[in-house]
């Protein structure tokens, strides 16, 4: 107990900026390597042209102050590159870890804040580690969520209570479904309920909320047509309602609900091997007394909890908890930690809503506010089941810190075994392209060597500014190569049909001339390319008939291959020399 109760101490003791040290550093660690050329290769494209063409990455426009951020640090550092913009991204974090931390600190022991910090940020870095709309947008919410909870709790809150109404509706512009977040003004529903504060007291506080939300709106909007970034945006949403009702679109908002109702069940399937392993794992601990006997329990428990997490991941068991302690603190806690549950619960329910992926891509950005919360009272929790009684409470302590290292081992393993759409051991992740945006960034052999030959090779066909048209997941191609995309959109895959036909044609007239086109014969996606290399990628009967598209147009206007190396074929028209 004397030793919990050090190393509780020790945390709470750390200065608050060595603990955002500790966390910067680690993540600096992680950022040299993976190469992806999806994700990054298509907010890096957004970043360089949303100030300089910013029709051509109309698609893009769904996150369009993710944009003006990114696009900002590009022109502060124009030749910083990929490295640049990932360091971005960790001060993101950083900084989410730090406002978490601010906010929390009211409520809950600090040491618990911390290790809830720390695992939410363990976490967050199995993902994209660049400055992109999902840390971005975590950053708002917890923010806007701690101003909310300032201008509840103060005297006179008025100000609070609209500047967080100004960052859920800056929120917005992040990314379109955060528009949900205006769900957050149930929380001054609840505090006048829970604290009786009367009609008139809700009323005048959410029009506070609403005058800041509101009033954002109308200056994003202004802001938007001062920098003739209106139009771009207002035919973005046009194809984010089509791509909401498409069938064949993986953001079709029915093949969405399905995912995000599928993944709950999983949720609760992991929260039920949870519960059956601790009942087990208690009563036998329990039944026999056997200090052998319980060494033994101890290390196949400890073993068979690791597997499950090691091959399913952490994450439906830490949203379980989440969930199952926030249900908790709702029921019996104080007035003031219902109010943070609430918050918690809002926000690790409606951030991932409105992703292809749900909880399984954006979930692990929900869980600021409520991993501290489990941290502290899932103790309490176990300690009130009826199958942990007369078990000491070192032994409870023993078997959370154990937990928590598993999870921390587990985490550090998954960074050093994969990163995001690069994957392969990091051992393996020593070879760098030569280019002036990849400095200090590595990848494995392969894709380092493929990455310079298709580089090199499109710098003699291309030229800063020109248009090109790269199909359909390698948009990173426009970014190192300062081309803008030639359909108004770097990232092709995530046109439908419709929308790529739409676009080819508007293109078409509105462009003098035809753009070089570049191919790529594999998907390029949740694999270590080339290394799985499919060669029916582009069949014609594959990609949803996008291919079929694409090959009409190279036939229409007589293009001809000029270079290929098996992965990439570049294609330009017969009247180009």
């Amino acid at each position: 107990m004397n030793k919990n109760k050090n190393v509780i101490l020790a945390i709470e003791r750390m200065p608050q900026w060595a603990f955002l040290l500790i966390l910067l550093l680690f993540q600096f660690i992680f950022v040299p390597q993976g190469l992806d050329f999806a994700d990054e290769g298509f907010f890096m494209t957004f970043y360089q042209q949303i100030f300089n063409d910013p029709e051509s990455v109309t698609y893009a426009f769904m996150y369009w102050f993710t944009g003006i951020l990114g696009g900002t640090v590009y022109s502060l550092f124009p030749g910083g590159g990929i490295l640049m913009m990932r360091f971005a991204g960790v001060l993101i974090i950083t900084l989410t870890a730090a406002v978490t931390c601010r906010v929390l600190k009211s409520y809950l022991p600090l040491w618990a804040i911390r290790i809830g910090v720390a695992m939410s940020v363990l976490y967050i870095f199995d993902d994209v580690i660049s400055l992109y709309y999902n840390n971005v947008s975590a950053l708002l919410y917890v923010t806007a969520v701690g101003l909310l909870l300032k201008g509840l709790r103060s005297g006179v809150g008025r100000g609070w209570i609209m500047g967080s109404g100004m960052l859920f509706s800056l929120n917005i512009f992040t990314r379109i479904p955060n528009i949900l977040g205006i769900l957050f003004t149930l929380i001054i529903l609840y505090e006048a309920w829970i604290f009786h504060r009367g009609m008139k007291w809700c009323v005048r506080n959410i029009v506070y909320f609403l005058s800041g939300y509101f009033s954002m709106f109308f200056l994003v909007c202004l802001s938007m047509w001062k920098l003739g970034h209106l139009l771009p945006f207002l035919t973005c949403l046009d194809w984010v309602f089509h791509i909401g009702g498409a069938s064949g679109s993986s953001h079709n908002i029915f093949f969405m609900l399905r995912t995000t109702i599928g993944q709950y069940l999983e949720i609760g399937f992991s929260g039920l091997f949870l519960t059956i392993w601790g009942v087990l794992f208690f009563y036998l601990i329990k039944r026999y007394r056997n200090k052998l006997f319980t060494w033994v329990i101890g290390i196949a428990s400890f073993l068979l909890l690791a597997f499950y997490l090691y091959f399913y991941g952490a994450l439906y068991p830490l949203y379980f908890l989440s969930l199952v302690t926030i249900l908790f603190l709702l029921w019996i806690g104080t007035p003031e930690i219902k109010i943070v549950a609430l918050a918690a619960l809002l926000l690790l329910v409606i951030q991932p809503l409105g992703s292809d992926g749900a909880v399984d891509l954006v979930g692990r950005f929900s869980m600021w506010l409520a991993l501290p919360l489990v941290v502290t009272y899932i103790g309490r929790q176990i300690r009130r089941l009826p199958v942990s009684r007369r078990i000491s409470d070192r032994i409870l302590n023993r078997i959370g810190w154990v937990a928590f290292l598993l999870f921390v081992g587990l985490s550090v393993q998954r960074h050093i075994s994969y990163t995001y759409f690069d994957q392969g051991s990091r051992f393996k992740k020593i070879y760098s392209v030569d280019h002036p945006f990849l400095r200090g960034i590595y990848t494995s052999r392969q894709r380092a060597s493929l990455s310079q030959e298709v580089i090199s090779a499109l710098d003699k066909y291309v030229s800063k500014d020109d248009y090109t048209l790269i199909y359909d997941n390698s948009p990173i191609l426009h970014y190192l190569t300062k081309t803008k995309p030639y359909v108004y959109n770097p990232w092709v895959y995530l046109y439908d049909k419709t929308l790529l036909r739409k676009a080819l044609l508007h293109a078409e007239k509105e462009h003098a001339s035809l753009p070089v086109v570049v191919l790529q014969k594999f998907k390029g996606l949740w694999i270590d390319w080339p290394d799985g290399y499919s060669d029916g990628y582009m069949a014609d009967d594959a990609n949803k008939g996008k291919n079929l598209l694409i090959k009409e147009f190279l036939k229409k206007n007589e293009y001809k291959k000029t270079w290929t190396n098996g992965y990439y074929e570049i294609w330009i028209p017969r009247n180009k020399k």
